[in-house]
């Protein structure tokens, strides 16, 4: 699955670490992983980071930031949703160029125990300045939000709570320290990678593996050897005949990291080949796997038909439940020549009926 999310009863510190390193985040009361994700309705990479904290020591410019800071009162604690933590993030929301959470309360939802989260706040004359918020685990933390008020951007409070974060997991001997993920060609998040580069990694979801994060500048991306695939496959199912066969993106690949969605087992493939309606409940399509480097050919289930007016190049009209692979095939021109076999023995098995 691209996009995945579970809901524990319990999670012990040492279950949150298994969680982290297996390239899962909290997300409320829940923990989610997913490898694409889209803004401005364009879609991107997704690849999660983490920090080796005993290797870690800051620069003489992060340096300078902690000293600034610390002329300013600094407190430490357990996370408490406030009035005052409230109107702050609203105040540091409103001077954003892109959309975050509506409300603290919706990251942070009010009553859930389920992770150990701490807060780091910085006060300037008993006025609250800057909130950062994360969770400990058992030897890992996972930075969950920071935000502060935009007048005090001359001390570069959003650096300076990760920063904090960071030293306060390093000084309890933690390993690891979860930023959260980075987006390649989105750069609203590669201030991530500027904390501390050299000793950082990133999490290869195909190989199961963290990585180099020298290697993710060169690596050949997952979205990419998709859509790569697919086109190909198009291009080779038009010259066979199969014009009617498009290349669609689906809308609702992250759909499952919707609570009320979850549960389904719908699929998570952002682009597709469609293919045809079997029926009047299932689609049938073609999609790229990009963990078994394999082409599959799809019969799904129609679980939920959406209103929505209808868009060029997208699957839209329903959410799918993969019911079914009929077959699959890592060559192109092998699959098309499957495909082909397959459907006229499905056709005279029609006619001899």
């Amino acid at each position: 699955m691209y996009a995945s999310l579970v809901r524990p009863d319990t999670l012990t510190p040492r279950e949150l670490d298994l969680y982290l390193e297996k390239g899962w985040f909290r997300l409320g009361r829940s923990l989610f992983t997913t490898s694409f994700l889209t803004f401005q309705d364009t879609l991107f990479d997704a690849f999660w980071l983490r920090i080796h904290l005993p290797a870690f020591s800051p620069s003489r410019s992060q340096k300078e930031i902690l000293r600034k800071v610390s002329a300013f009162q600094i407190v430490w604690g357990k996370f408490e949703l406030t009035e005052e933590k409230e109107a702050l993030f609203q105040k540091y929301r409103e001077s954003l160029s892109f959309e975050p959470a509506k409300t603290l309360e919706g990251i942070l939802p009010e009553g859930s125990t389920l992770f150990d989260t701490r807060e780091v706040c910085i006060y300037e004359d008993n006025h609250l300045v800057a909130c950062g918020v994360f969770d400990m685990g058992e030897g890992a933390a996972e930075g969950i939000v920071s935000f502060y008020d935009p007048e005090y951007k001359r001390i570069s409070p959003g650096k300076a709570l990760v920063l904090l974060k960071m030293q306060f997991c390093r000084e309890r001997g933690m390993k690891w320290f979860y930023p959260g993920y980075v987006v390649p060609g989105y750069p609203r998040f590669d201030y991530k990678l500027d904390v501390a580069r050299e000793i950082s990694e990133y999490y290869d979801l195909q190989a199961g593996e963290w990585r180099s994060i020298g290697e993710l500048e060169v690596k050949k991306q997952p979205l990419s050897l998709m859509v790569g695939a697919l086109v190909h496959l198009e291009g080779i199912l038009h010259s066979f005949g199969f014009e009617d066969f498009k290349l669609k993106r689906y809308r609702f690949y992250d759909i499952m990291l919707d609570p009320a969605y979850s549960d389904y087992g719908l699929i998570t493939y952002p682009y597709f080949v469609h293919c045809f309606a079997n029926s009047s409940l299932e689609e049938v399509v073609i999609v790229y796997d990009t963990f078994a480097m394999t082409y599959k050919l799809l019969i799904c289930h129609k679980m939920f038909k959406i209103t929505m007016p209808p868009e060029e190049h997208y699957f839209s009209e329903y959410l799918l439940h993969e019911a079914k692979v009929v077959f699959a095939e890592p060559n192109p021109f092998n699959f098309v020549y499957g495909l082909g076999s397959l459907l006229k023995r499905s056709a005279g098995e029609v006619k001899q009926g």
